[in-house]
């Protein structure tokens, strides 16, 4: 069983914050524990895959800041009571899209430079 993957674009379809914040995370969360090894389980949180992620793969500042921020939006919407909806929908969007094409870039480059034969 695989996740799905969607682009901001498709992402922008829910008119639903809750819905939209919550398939990025699960698809973040997916992305992290498949294809960076992140660790799964009850006591580990997106925060920690993020760390699991960072230190394995030596992803970017740039993409850790960008899946913290991701994270961080859906930890407020999920338990602040006072929290109810995105400050700007379109870029929480495109902030999961970046990150999703980063992260797939860094393991396509991954796959290409371990001296392994790759077939595309």
């Amino acid at each position: 069983m695989g996740a799905t993957f969607s682009s901001a674009s498709s992402y922008q379809q829910y008119t639903n914050d809750f819905e939209l914040v919550i398939r990025a995370t699960k698809d973040l969360e997916y992305l992290l524990e498949q294809s960076f090894h992140a660790p799964s389980g009850k006591q580990v949180g997106l925060h920690d895959k993020i760390s699991h992620a960072q230190q394995t793969f030596g992803l970017t500042q740039d993409t850790v800041k960008q899946m913290r921020y991701l994270v961080t939006i859906r930890n407020k919407l999920v338990h602040d009571h006072e929290f109810n909806r995105l400050p700007d929908r379109v870029s929480f969007a495109k902030s999961y899209d970046s990150v999703e094409k980063e992260l797939k870039q860094h393991l396509k480059h991954n796959k290409s430079s371990d001296g392994a034969c790759t077939i595309s």
